[in-house]
Formats: structure tokens, C-alpha cells, sequence
């Protein structure tokens, strides 16, 4: 199996040059920037790549270091011997990178960034300022270094990045970090695979190599997020059923209605805030007793009819009657009854309900602590039908992040009292003794 080729990070010396080193002793490529008022002496184990650029130099190192390996000798290469890209019969050498024009052409052309949910675009377009505004946006993205994100983890966890006029970064976890740089890898990765020039696809690629493949970034282990409880459900459901007593008109009496229509697929569901605000009657088979939840409106995309209890059923049925309504929105949206309203709205609404309530805030989440609630209270079924009942793509995220075990949970471990016992020769069955 082929060794990865050993190369040291790119350090400065005394007198402020650069240098780098390819290859382990014995055989191995230094390459080196002369001074700008210094004397290059060329010789038989000297060779003037004619570049003062990091990432090209480096490219035809390795090109000499192969000579090497292949039993040839620096001195027998001149620059122009090397191969580079052609242009008009002349050498050219590709220009930087710069980390700017690379999220420039990432956001735009990248056809896995552009898949995503617009929420999700909407978060990696909120990282990717703090990225240029930490390096630069003409910062050559080649000669990143491993130092160079550490750097940048201690900054960022520390606060204070100026990011836009008048804007600066918060204090932040390690997760944040993470994802930060899950981003800057997936822009480098693209830079890779795509050409440095449109009118040649087969030609170069815009990033030779990635400078940060293989490194790791420590991620912090999931946090423990809050889980509602089936009183913490009945005690808001109550302060719900308390305001639409109390409202004064129609549209405020179907306001709490709704928010207590929403509690209740929340509670039996499992499903997303985002998922259940987007459904529509239609949706919801009482024949079937199934409900349709639409990939468009799904986190990841996936279609599913799921059967729900019969229970869930006639609670669904009866908000319809109170709700007088046959088709169209579940939760409609005033100004257009057409579309759904936001789902931010739903947000507000259940906080008044529980501070009308006395409840205690849950730090983490209005809408989410059901969600681990119901996947929680669901530990003893099978992880991959709860995975599909629920809305997961896998149970990996069902696993470490929804799924809380608690006390009783815990302590119905602890007390299983099977013992294992070693199996003796006497206690074998006498039909398979020899």
C-alpha cells in the first residue's frame, strides 16, 4: 500500500522567508522562497521553480520528489521540464485562491449547496461571513494550515470576530466552531473537483489539493436538551382551554384553538414545528387514519403516510368541527388563507400560553422538548420504526440527540435480575453427549 507522502507545515524562517519540506530523510524536496535581494545558486540538486506562489511551488515538488523516487535527479529538471498547465504554448502557472472568490462560486455553483432547504442555506450563508471576516477574503486558501484553524477555534469560541458594520461575534461552543469549519471543508473538497478553467473541464483543477484533508476537529459531545412531560402537556393544553373561554371574539377564540390543535399533533406525532404548521386537511385521512406529511415541507425532504390511533383521529376530527373547516389549511395564514402561517407564530403563542400557565421555561426549545418527549417515551420499540414513524432519516440522530433515558428508565435496567450463567458440560442436554 502506497505511504502517504510526509510534508511539514509551511513555517517562516529567521529572515521572514517560507519554507516547507516534502518527503522523509533521505530522500526529500525542501523548497524554499529566496530572498528578494538574495543570490540563487542553481546546481546539480538545485532547481529555480520559478514561482514565488506556496501552492505551485508545492505542486512541483511533489513532481520532483517523484522524479526521485523514480530515480532521476533535481538537476535533470529545469522548470520548464516540469509539467504544468499549457496555454498559447507558454507555461502557465495557476494564480491563488482566494477564500472570498471560493464562497463566491461555492454559494452559486455548488449543487449540494443549492439542494438544501432554504433554512439551511440560510444558516451556512450566516457562518460563512465570519470565515472571510477571521482570514480574509483574499487569503490564499492553499496555504491554510492546521495551525490556522486552531487559531481560528480559539477566536471564535472567544468572541469579538467584526463580521459586518457594527456586528460582532458572541461567545460560542465548540459545536459552533465545528460547524463553522465543516463548511470551510465542504468549499475546499468542491474546489477540488471543479476545473480552473471553464473552457478546459478535463484540464487542472481549480484546488490541487486540499490543505486541511484528514484533519480533525474536536466536536463537543450533544448536549442534554430539554424534554417535556405529559404534565407539562396537560398543564398548557388547560391554560389554552382557560384563554379560548375567555376570548372575546371568534378570531381570538380559534387563535388558542389552534395553538391547542398544534400541542396536540406536536404531543402525538412527534413531528417538526415546521411539518405540522404546513398541513393541510387534505392531508389527513379519517378513513385511512392516516396522515400525509409532504416532502416539501419536511427537514429532510422524505414523503410519508404514517397511521395514527384512533384516539389522535377523533381529537383531530373534533378541532375540524370547531374549526368549521372541510379543506384547505390546517393553519392558515390571515392575510392569505392559502398558505400556512409562519411557523415563528405558532412559537409566540405557545410561550404566552405557558407563562398563562405558571409553567417553568424549558432552556432549549418550545417545540422540540415534544419532540424528544415522544421519541423518549417510544425507547423499548424498534429504532427504525420510530425513525420512520417520526420523521428521523436515521436513527443515529434519533439516538444522540432525542432519545433521553430517564430514571425510571434507568433504574428498570439496573434492576433486570436475569443472571448470565457459564454453561457447564453436566447441564448439556444428554441427546448431545458423546
Amino acid at each position: 500500500m502506497t505511504q502517504p507522502l510526509r510534508r511539514s507545515e509551511w513555517r517562516q524562517t529567521d529572515t521572514g522567508a517560507w519554507t516547507c519540506s516534502l518527503g522523509e530523510r533521505g530522500t526529500r524536496v525542501r523548497l524554499f522562497q529566496k530572498r528578494k535581494d538574495g543570490m540563487f545558486y542553481q546546481g546539480p540538486d538545485r532547481v529555480a521553480l520559478g514561482t514565488r506562489d506556496r501552492g505551485e511551488a508545492e505542486r512541483l515538488g511533489r513532481q520532483l520528489y517523484a522524479a526521485l523516487i523514480t530515480g532521476g535527479g533535481p538537476g535533470q529538471y529545469a522548470a520548464h521540464e516540469l509539467r504544468m498547465p499549457q496555454e498559447g504554448g507558454r507555461r502557465v502557472i495557476s494564480g491563488p485562491v482566494p477564500l472570498g472568490e471560493l464562497w463566491r462560486r461555492f454559494r452559486s455553483e455548488c449543487g449540494t449547496f443549492l439542494d438544501n432547504k432554504a433554512h439551511t442555506r440560510q444558516d451556512v450563508e450566516y457562518r460563512a461571513p465570519v470565515l472571510l471576516a477571521y482570514f480574509g477574503t483574499t487569503r490564499d486558501v492553499r496555504t491554510l494550515t492546521p495551525r490556522d484553524v486552531l487559531n481560528y477555534g480559539v477566536a471564535r469560541r472567544a468572541g469579538g470576530i467584526r463580521y459586518a458594520k457594527g456586528k460582532k461575534t458572541e461567545r460560542v461552543g465548540q459545536r459552533t466552531v465545528h460547524a463553522d469549519l465543516v463548511l470551510l471543508r465542504a468549499m475546499l473538497r468542491w474546489a477540488c473537483g471543479v476545473p480552473a478553467s471553464d473552457s478546459d473541464p478535463a484540464g487542472p483543477r481549480w484546488l490541487e489539493r486540499n490543505p486541511l484533508d484528514g484533519l480533525r476537529v474536536d466536536r463537543e459531545k450533544n448536549p442534554v436538551r430539554p424534554v417535556a412531560s405529559w404534565e407539562r402537556f396537560l398543564a398548557t393544553r388547560e391554560a389554552l382551554r382557560n384563554l379560548a373561554a375567555q376570548a372575546t371574539t371568534d378570531r381570538e377564540r380559534a387563535k388558542w384553538l389552534r395553538l391547542e390543535l398544534a400541542l396536540v399533533l406536536a404531543e402525538g406525532t412527534g413531528r417538526r414545528r415546521g411539518a405540522i404548521v404546513a398541513l393541510s386537511w387534505e392531508d389527513i385521512d379519517f378513513g385511512a387514519g392516516t396522515i400525509r406529511w409532504r416532502a416539501e415541507y419536511d427537514k429532510k425532504g422524505v414523503e410519508s403516510v404514517i397511521p395514527v390511533p384512533n384516539a389522535l383521529l377523533e381529537e383531530l376530527a373534533g378541532f375540524r368541527k370547531q374549526l368549521g373547516a372541510l379543506t384547505g389549511r390546517v393553519f392558515p395564514s390571515v392575510r392569505e388563507p392559502r398558505h400556512a402561517m409562519p411557523a415563528d407564530l405558532l412559537t409566540q403563542w405557545l410561550a404566552a400560553a405557558e407563562r398563562k400557565a405558571n409553567l417553568p421555561k424549558l432552556a432549549g426549545g418550545l417545540w422540540h422538548p415534544y419532540r424528544r418527549k415522544w421519541a423518549s417515551e417510544r425507547m423499548h420499540l424498534p429504532l427504525k420504526a420510530v425513525a420512520d414513524a417520526g420523521g428521523w432519516k436515521d436513527v443515529t440522530t434519533l439516538l444522540t440527540c432525542y432519545q433521553h433515558a430517564d430514571e425510571a428508565a434507568l433504574l428498570e435496567v439496573m434492576s433486570e435480575p436475569r443472571k448470565r450463567a457459564e454453561k457447564k458440560r453436566a447441564d448439556l442436554p444428554k441427546s448431545l453427549e458423546r
